[in-house]
């Protein structure tokens, strides 16, 4: 009973490392993407209470709280663009197994039988 256990973890360890090395890029792409998103979400809000703060009485501090606001956008749009590259590629990848699978079975299907042997008659 213990053995089995063990084997059929074993198997799942396998089948996950399997997954993991498949998917490698994609998963630590989406790790870092995830950490410089929190780093601007953090800096977003140091920028937000800067921009509540200032006074803004001369026109390049005017200016200056305008391009931090424009900047924030700027990067918020660059990084909803790399989710959804990461997003398309992932995609990419799933349709090609899934053609890979169907052109297997396809050629497996359609390889020539061979035909059965046609009964020779003894001479007469």
């Amino acid at each position: 009973m213990p053995m089995d256990v063990i084997t059929k973890l074993r198997y799942i360890d396998n089948q996950i490392s399997k997954w993991m090395m498949r998917h490698f890029y994609l998963i630590f792409f989406q790790g870092v993407l995830f950490i410089i998103f929190l780093f601007w979400f953090v800096n977003l809000f140091k920028v937000i209470d800067v921009t509540f703060l200032s006074r803004s009485e001369t026109i390049i501090e005017k200016t200056l709280v305008t391009q931090s606001v424009n900047q924030t956008i700027i990067v918020f749009l660059l990084l909803l663009n790399s989710f959804w590259m990461l997003y398309l590629f992932s995609g990419v990848l799933r349709i090609r197994t899934i053609l890979k699978d169907i052109q297997y079975h396809l050629t497996r299907q359609n390889k020539p039988r061979p035909y059965p042997q046609q009964q020779q008659h003894p001479p007469r």
